[in-house]
C-alpha cells in the first residue's frame, strides 16, 4: 500500500503542472518569434549567400575555362599558320636554291665546253708546231747525216 500511495503522489496532476505546461508553450512561442525565426532567417541568408558565392565561383571558373579554350584555340591556329608560313618559306628557299644550282651547272657546263674547245684548239696548234718542229729536226738531222738537203714535200 505504501507503494501505491507514493505512486499516487508522483502521478497526481495539480495546478503547478498546468502552469509549467502553459509557461513552456508561451516560452516556445516567444522564443520562436524572437530567437528561432531571426536565427533561421540569418542561417537561410547565409546559405543563400554561400550558394550564391559558389554559383558565382562556378560561373567565373566556367568563364575562365572558356577563355582558356579560346586562347588555346587561337594559339593552335597561330601555330598552324606559322608552321604553314615556315613550310612555304622553306619550299621557296629550296626552289630558289635548286634554280641557282641549275643555273650554276649551266654556267659551269658552258665554261667547261669553252675550256674544252680552247684546249682542243691549243692541242691542235701544239700538234702543228710539233709536226713542224719534227720536220725541221728531221730535215736538219738528215742533211747533217746525208750531207744533202731534204725536200719539205717528200713523204
Amino acid at each position: 500500500m505504501i507503494v501505491l500511495a507514493l505512486a499516487g503522489n508522483v502521478l497526481s496532476i495539480d495546478g503547478s503542472f498546468l502552469f509549467i505546461f502553459i509557461s513552456i508553450i508561451i516560452l516556445i512561442f516567444v522564443l520562436n518569434r524572437t530567437l528561432f525565426k531571426p536565427l533561421n532567417r540569418v542561417l537561410d541568408e547565409r546559405e543563400r549567400l554561400g550558394a550564391g558565392r559558389l554559383a558565382e565561383a562556378k560561373r567565373l571558373l566556367k568563364e575562365h575555362e572558356d577563355r582558356l579554350k579560346s586562347y588555346e584555340g587561337q594559339l593552335r591556329t597561330a601555330r598552324v599558320e606559322a608552321f604553314e608560313q615556315m613550310e612555304n618559306y622553306r619550299r621557296q628557299i629550296q626552289s630558289d636554291s635548286q634554280k641557282m644550282i641549275a643555273q650554276i651547272k649551266e654556267e659551269n657546263a658552258a665554261q667547261i665546253a669553252t675550256a674544252q674547245e680552247e684546249i682542243a684548239k691549243q692541242a691542235s696548234i701544239a700538234r702543228q708546231r710539233l709536226e713542224q718542229d719534227a720536220r725541221a729536226m728531221a730535215s736538219t738531222i738528215s742533211s747533217q747525216i746525208l750531207h744533202r738537203g731534204v725536200g719539205s714535200g717528200g713523204d
